[in-house]
């Protein structure tokens, strides 16, 4: 519904009722699907890149794009390096939103408040809007920016609005959502806003035939827009496209604006933005800024002509350099002669002077001085926040007397103490009878990190003299920002007081605690660093662990590198290529986890890489879920074995190269997340002396912190018996989690420090555990059909006289040659009878016939695929003579049921253990004798009476010796009722199997299914059941 409501701002059209026409009704729409339903409709980079791909090959005027996130470095990365390539190389105008995660600065969305050549849209509400759409019982009675817009400047000193446009509509969405219009809000419906104006004004050019560029329709937009006051929220102003279409007319030289754009840089980037205590306490000194020409071609694909060459010779401008507004603290040159090359200048800030908690604002502005009418034809923002410092005494600030109107903003900028990283934040609401909604946004920026790992926000509302307060975690010695909005639609003047104050208590040595098992504890320190003050903690930290994460390494033989198809393949015939990635892993129990590649997390727009998109299969290649490297996606898995795909794409071979040969040829690594509940809380010492004496633990009482005092904290660590049983070994794994002081008053809801624990030695229990499973295994396998059974021995075991070494040499011979009847199916039992005829002692021995039913049944199922029905029924009848002449006869059953029905005594004495395990060697040949006599009766093509009564006989059988649940009957069962026509208890019998089986094992239960469903001739289930197996057992893996 997103996309259709953007389209029909931009482009609707009805006849019959011109009312709801879009801004541009006569526009041509190209709709192309960035959002990756895997992703809950998450944008990807490949889907980004295939778009402006499709763009361009359809040559479009304009892009609107109302999508985006936060980034860490504004105009970086691959996305943000072709959106510019597509202006600048294609002549295509880029429109974009600016974002909705206002109202704090600094808050731009990329791409299209952090990309240079795009055009940043921010939304504002009119009070015709306010009546008209949100049926407000009275207008504000002005223009104003909406809350939630995003504001500038970038921290690179761009500042990233550029326009302003109007930020809601009511108008078509899809006929799913069963209703006609919608009436939705951001920056996402002030983008198509701006685009479909915009679509009008090239109407208009491309009718005269007045000739334009991207740069130039973006100095017409700017230099014509209605200015406000918040130059952060609405760039240059709201959009006058009117007034834009006659600002390109009156140009005096149109061609010189329109192929040669003019950027300048310098300082931080793209402007310069000042904003910590140290950094505007003195003058800058000479910053170097260069003025870059850059000349545009057609739109077209054509090489570089003669007229192209001869624009660049004949470029010629004389610049006059003014900042708008005027300021004192900048100086600079004021002319600057510019021909086609790059010129520099130096510029001098001096900030010292300027008022404390407010922030400044100019643009240095380069005009024309042939055509000064013509507006700035480039600008260089810079930006100045001078901070508050605090009250050193009581680290805290009050503000009386506040008050607010609809959707005004205050703003104050603190130093935050040294020695601080907690901040208490309180606002009362003074007036009688009016609620206040009110946007609270705090934060401090980061060089290289997004606004939102430093953010606290919250929308309150605040009821009539009642007050609100909230803790956060602050940095010392760094800017904080403290915005508080009112609601832009909340009538009425209210009065409000707020303040603010400052508290320590660091964990010590650093943010992060890190754990070794192998040490079984760690020391941390409690720490008051903020000076003349007195923290009081109640209670003992709390350890939330979060995860298990255990590291993966790509398989080497499944991970390679390819080249794309024709639709993945850019301008100028450049070849992209993608690495697939193959990570295998087990789950010995159900587990949920998240994905996570720690080299590219958190990276979009600003990856060099066209980010790492995943997939998570089963054994059988069904598809369970995906994820991308910028938000947390889980997957519910089942026990059994998994494989996780990872694509990774990029225009340059060696690039990906080299995440194949990461970390010394063993690959990029790959981070899976089990979520874990319930393990151990640690306990806590004061000195190491009663860690290891396991005594004085530090009770929940209160831990008094004077100024420069430090308490230190012995932690136990968590024992490696008690992580979750959910990966075949925790050696390489660790825990991750945070550490929070539930009953303190001010960190209860602060996560105070991550905390991770390593497990980096093998587990001292590993190899009972290895004997344990090896005989358990033994164990089961004693239940299976025995050939040759384990050589007896005396009692003793220790003898030593020859008659008994040469009776275990033949003993153990005979065993041999028994095991090897199974193997010879073509021997047409030869070795068999030569046993024999040469022991006659072997006449009576239970494990050669056994060995022989084997080979008797390993013949039918080479041959059956061939077979007639009269010559399988023959090998059939020939199996079930032998079984009931010579098998059955020499066990004798009625020994078997008197043992196991009479008490036996528990007594350890041996030679009752050695009856004990013989009579159980016994049972378990009767029971195998059964079933395999009850499958070949089940297989014969014929099933007449007789046969249905021998078989309802072995059922009861087998009663007498086995659970009937026991997995060994199933196939008999499954046969057995089959025959009966007891189709409900073959469907309960199956879906038993296919939920108890591996993943891998399923496949043989859901076709079993699948017959069952035909054979009942239930067409619907038959139906459904195919679709389930080709769901779960694709031939491939589903495509990237």
């Amino acid at each position: 519904s997103h996309g259709t409501h953007v389209g029909a701002i931009c482009a609707a059209y009805f006849e019959e009722s011109c009312e709801e026409n879009g801004i541009a009704p006569g526009a041509q729409l190209l709709s192309i699907n960035i959002g990756d339903h895997r992703l809950s409709t998450m944008e990807t980079i490949p889907s980004l890149v295939r778009a402006i791909k499709y763009c361009i090959d359809y040559k479009v005027d304009i892009i609107n794009m109302s999508y985006g996130e936060d980034c860490h470095i504004p105009n970086s990365g691959r996305a943000q390096e072709l959106f510019n390539e597509a202006v600048e190389k294609h002549g295509i105008i880029f429109v974009s939103s600016a974002g909705n995660n206002g109202p704090a600065l600094s808050t731009n969305g990329a791409p299209g408040a952090t990309c240079t050549n795009l055009i940043g849209v921010g939304g504002y509400v009119t009070p015709e809007m306010q009546l008209a759409e949100y049926a407000l019982r009275e207008s504000t009675g002005c223009t104003t920016p909406f809350t939630w817009s995003s504001r500038g400047p970038c921290s690179d000193g761009w500042l990233g609005v550029c326009i302003s446009a109007p930020g809601a509509a009511i108008t078509s969405v899809p006929q799913f959502n069963l209703c006609q219009r919608q009436l939705m809000n951001g920056t996402s419906m002030a983008s198509p806003n701006a685009a479909g104006c915009i679509a009008l004004l090239l109407s208009a050019l491309k009718q005269e035939e007045i000739e334009y560029s991207p740069p130039l329709i973006r100095l017409a937009l700017m230099n014509t827009a209605q200015k406000l006051d918040d130059e952060f929220s609405v760039g240059a102003g709201l959009i006058q496209i009117h007034k834009a279409l006659d600002y390109i007319r009156s140009l005096v030289k149109p061609s010189l604006i329109s192929k040669i754009q003019l950027d300048i840089t310098g300082g931080q980037g793209r402007g310069i933005y000042l904003r910590e205590f140290d950094q505007v306490q003195t003058s800058s000194g000479d910053i170097r800024l260069t003025i870059k020409t850059k000349y545009l071609p057609k739109k077209t694909d054509q090489l570089v002509t003669y007229e192209d060459q001869e624009v660049k010779i004949k470029f010629a401008c004389r610049l006059s350099l003014i900042c708008d507004p005027p300021v004192s603290y900048v100086q600079h040159g004021k002319f600057l002669d510019l021909a086609y090359n790059d010129r520099t200048f130096d510029i001098r800030i001096d900030p010292s002077h300027l008022k404390e908690d407010q922030v400044h604002f100019t643009e240095l502005q380069a005009f024309d001085t042939n055509q000064i009418n013509a507006g700035p034809l480039a600008r260089f923002p810079v930006t100045i926040i001078k901070p508050l410092s605090v009250n050193s005494q009581t680290h805290s600030l009050d503000f009386h007397d506040q008050t607010f109107k609809a959707g005004q903003i205050r703003r104050h900028f603190l130093q935050v103490p040294s020695g601080a990283n907690i901040a208490a934040f309180k606002i009362t609401n003074h007036s009688s009878d009016i609620s206040a909604q009110i946007n609270l946004h705090f934060i401090q920026l980061e060089s290289g990190r997004s606004f939102r790992l430093t953010e606290f926000e919250k929308l309150i509302r605040l009821s009539p003299h009642s007050t609100f307060q909230c803790y956060f975690n602050v940095q010392d010695k760094r800017t904080l920002e403290l915005c508080l909005a009112r609601w832009w639609s909340s009538l009425a003047i209210i009065e409000t007081s707020y303040s603010i104050e400052f508290h320590s208590i660091f964990i010590s040595p650093s943010i992060s605690i890190h754990l070794r098992s192998s040490q079984s504890y760690e020391r941390f320190v409690l720490e008051n660093r903020l000076n003349n003050t007195y923290e009081d903690i109640n209670g003992l930290p709390i350890i939330n662990w979060k995860y298990l994460v255990q590291t993966l390494r790509p398989n080497k033989d499944e991970s390679k590198i390819q080249v794309l198809s024709k639709r993945d393949c850019l301008t100028e015939q450049r070849q992209i290529y993608q690495l697939i990635l193959t990570y295998n892993f087990t789950l010995l129990k159900a587990s949920e986890i998240q994905v996570q590649c720690p080299y590219l997390h958190e990276f979009l727009y600003d990856n060099e890489y066209e980010a790492a998109l995943w997939m998570c299969f089963d054994a059988n290649k069904q598809y369970l879920g995906a994820g991308d490297v910028m938000k947390d996606y889980s997957v519910k898995l089942e026990k059994g074995d998994f494989i996780i795909r990872m694509q990774i794409r990029h225009d340059k071979y060696d690039l990906l190269e080299r995440l194949l040969k990461d970390n010394g040829g063993t690959g990029l690594a790959l981070h899976i997340e089990h979520k874990v509940n319930g393990l151990p809380t640690p306990d806590f010492y004061h000195s190491l002396d009663a860690l290891h004496t396991q005594k004085k633990k530090i009770q929940a009482s209160s831990i008094k912190l004077q100024w420069g005092h430090q308490v230190p904290i012995f932690m136990t660590t968590v024992p490696e018996d008690k992580l979750p049983k959910v990966i075949n070994s925790t050696t390489g794994t660790f825990l991750f989690g945070t550490m929070t002081f539930p009953k303190n008053e001010k960190m209860k809801k602060l996560e105070m420090n991550t905390i991770y624990q390593y497990f980096t030695e093998p587990s001292s229990s590993s190899s009972l555990s290895t004997s344990k499973k090896s005989s358990s295994s033994s164990a089961s396998n004693t239940n299976k059909k025995q050939a040759n059974p384990p050589v007896t021995t005396t009692d003793e075991g220790t003898s030593n006289s020859p008659s008994q070494k040469d009776q275990q040499y033949q003993e153990a011979l005979r065993d041999l040659k028994i095991s090897w009847i199974p193997k010879l199916i073509d021997d047409q039992g030869k070795l068999y009878e030569d046993l024999i005829s040469e022991q006659q002692d072997l006449i009576n021995y239970v494990p050669l016939y056994i060995a022989r039913l084997q080979q008797l049944e390993n013949q039918l199922k080479q041959q059956q695929s061939y077979l007639t029905n009269e010559k399988k029924d023959e090998k059939l009848n020939e199996i079930i003579k032998f079984i009931q002449d010579k098998l059955l006869s020499l066990i004798d059953e009625d020994i078997i049921l008197k043992f196991f029905g009479q008490k036996n005594s528990s007594s350890n004495d041996k030679e009752i253990q050695l009856i004990k395990t013989d009579m159980e060697k016994r049972r378990n040949w009767l029971i195998d004798i059964n079933i395999s006599l009850g499958m070949s009766l089940c297989d014969l093509s014929t099933i007449n009476n007789d046969t249905l009564i021998h078989l309802t006989n072995i059922y009861k059988n087998l009663q007498k010796h086995i659970d009937i649940n026991d997995g060994k009957l199933t196939n008999f069962l499954y046969k057995y009722n089959l025959i009966k026509k007891s189709y409900g208890r073959v469907w309960k019998l199956l879906l038993k199997q296919i939920e108890e089986k591996s993943s891998l094992q399923q496949q043989e239960y859901d076709n079993k299914l699948l017959q069952l469903y035909q054979t009942m001739n239930m067409k619907y289930l038959v139906t459904y059941q195919e679709r389930l197996i080709i769901a779960k057992y694709p031939p491939t893996y589903v495509l990237f």
